[in-house]
């Protein structure tokens, strides 16, 4: 699979734009790879008081899409180009695994995982 790091770029980007149209002006990134593997973990923590629970619920829903190889191999590239619309679903045919925690009702928590 090519593209790996823009790949992660990309979904980084996303969920920032996620992040940033929501309220945040704090947000935290860590992109790893376990040397063992080629798992790519990404954790984002971003501070948004503001989230109301059925944003969380719709975030929820979207980045747990079933992962897709063929779409990402065809569609990773439209990721993070559009203003209007986020591109979430894509966002979760590319990862593996997702987790979403929202802590003290003010700093939202996605933790992806992704096995190229």
């Amino acid at each position: 699979m090519k593209h790996i790091n823009q790949r992660n770029i990309k979904i980084v980007t996303e969920l920032m734009g996620y992040c940033y149209n929501h309220g945040s002006d704090n947000v935290h990134i860590d992109i790893s790879k376990e040397h063992n593997s080629k798992k790519i973990i990404i954790f984002i923590r971003a501070q948004i008081p503001t989230l109301c629970k059925e944003d969380l619920e719709t975030l929820e829903k979207l980045l747990h899409a079933p992962r897709c190889h063929e779409m990402e191999e065809y569609y990773w590239n439209l990721t993070g180009d559009n203003d209007i619309d986020s591109e979430l679903t894509l966002v979760g045919m590319m990862i593996d695994e997702a987790h979403i925690n929202f802590v003290d009702d003010e700093y939202l928590e996605i933790l992806l995982t992704r096995i190229p």
